[in-house]
């Protein structure tokens, strides 16, 4: 059995394919449902940057292409135009792939902790439905850990690094000074939460909450001390608007061209600015050609991202560290539970060796008249004899026919030949 992942993200893929490919929480049940039938245990991971299929399956060269398939059938979208952005990694490099992806090393905002939950929520639900055990749940679970102890023991969890951060910085970035400006935020979800949370520590004038489910948009806005407003008003709203920034979970477009085109018009070349960091995306991309308007997706965030890291870089490097050592230590594990049927094997030749001598010497004993103490030494020595050469005899062979140093020096060690190896269990 071997473990690997498939997957596209915000490095290999533009948000027009993301956005295709997301899996919602509602529909990851029936999505790991439908997994299953591909491979024998797996969990998904769908974030607004990446999605990724980590699997445990056996070790033949159908695997990768089964995950295909999977992300084929499951998308739509024909092989021919998800192979360029997609990566495989098995056994190590899944390993610290998986840690440095919970870790926030992977991610567009380096260091963000949202992808914690993330990740926590993708390996919860397939636990639930049974679908992962095993080395698979093992390594998910060093994963948390793993991240959890980079955030405690570095400054990456010092910080409050986040994608919806990001967006109010590069809403400072265009338009200056947020204390007098009215910020329009469409959505209310934990993105959303986190974007108006951001906002009020940026000291912006009026933060305004839309959401279709209203009562949510009223208790963030009385939270923070914002406003809420109903979302069939969110025409009006965009009209008083310095600053929207939008992050809901519809699947389709909330803020239409024709909307804004509207708008627009009527304030009077006064500038818009549009955050759209929703993933399938919330505006139609089209309004970037309307006069006064502004717009920016999530993957605008990418260079400010770059930027704002460069202050981290020791604690980055000391992160990586830290996931170097446990994708080793993680490892070391897999190698051992190779040995366990190995060792398992062996004595169990062993044992069959030494019963077939007691039963043959216990035979010869029988057809003896009450041997002298003589006689029963004698037929032990033939006895541990016999079994010392069956027991040897594989080896023997096996030595003799390779002639190979490296096994040689195998077996020494294997035998302690030369006295330097610790043995464990011994007094």
């Amino acid at each position: 059995m071997t473990l690997l992942a498939l997957g596209l993200n915000h490095r290999t893929s533009p948000i027009e394919l993301r956005e295709q490919m997301t899996v919602d929480r509602e529909k990851l049940e029936d999505s790991l449902d439908s997994l299953s039938k591909f491979v024998k245990q797996g969990v998904i991971l769908s974030t607004c940057n990446r999605l990724e299929i980590y699997a445990y399956d056996d070790v033949n060269k159908t695997a990768k292409s089964r995950l295909v398939d999977f992300i084929q059938d499951y998308s739509g979208i024909p092989q021919s135009r998800l192979t360029p952005h997609l990566y495989d990694l098995d056994e190590e490099s899944c390993v610290k792939h998986l840690f440095r992806v919970t870790s926030g090393l992977d991610s567009m905002i380096i260091g963000e902790r949202q992808i914690l939950g993330q990740v926590r929520t993708a390996f919860s639900t397939a636990t639930q439905g049974g679908y992962v055990r095993g080395p698979l749940s093992k390594l998910f679970h060093q994963a948390l850990r793993v991240s959890r102890y980079i955030h405690r023991h570095t400054n990456l969890g010092k910080q409050s690094r986040s994608v919806s951060r990001s967006a109010v910085h590069l809403a400072q970035r265009v338009v200056g000074d947020l204390t007098q400006k009215r910020v329009l935020v469409v959505g209310a979800g934990d993105t959303g939460r986190l974007v108006a949370r951001a906002l009020c520590d940026a000291g912006a004038r009026e933060i305004v909450v839309v959401n279709r489910t209203e009562w949510r948009a009223d208790d963030l806005a009385k939270e923070l001390g914002g406003i809420s407003a109903p979302f069939d008003r969110l025409e009006s709203e965009l009209l008083l608007a310095d600053v929207v920034i939008s992050s809901t979970g519809s699947p389709g477009f909330i803020i239409e061209e024709s909307d804004v085109s509207k708008v627009a018009a009527a304030r009077h070349d006064r500038p818009l600015l549009f955050i759209d960091i929703a993933v399938p995306r919330d505006i139609d991309p089209k309004i970037q050609h309307l006069e006064g308007v502004s717009l920016y997706d999530i993957d605008s965030l990418q260079d400010l991202s770059e930027a704002s890291s460069s202050s981290l870089q020791q604690d980055i490097t000391w992160a990586e560290h830290i996931v170097e050592q446990e994708t080793a230590s993680f490892q070391e594990w897999r190698q051992s539970l190779d040995l366990v049927p190995l060792i398992t094997s062996i004595r169990d030749k062993a044992e069959l060796m030494r019963n077939e001598e007691i039963d043959r010497t216990i035979k010869k004993l029988e057809s003896m008249d009450l041997p002298d103490q003589e006689i029963l030494n004698e037929q032990l020595q033939l006895m541990t004899k016999s079994l010392v050469n069956k027991i040897l005899h594989d080896p023997t062979i096996f030595l003799k026919e390779s002639r190979d140093p490296s096994r040689q020096q195998i077996a020494r060690d294997f035998f302690n030949l030369d006295g330097r190896n610790r043995r464990r269990g011994t007094k």
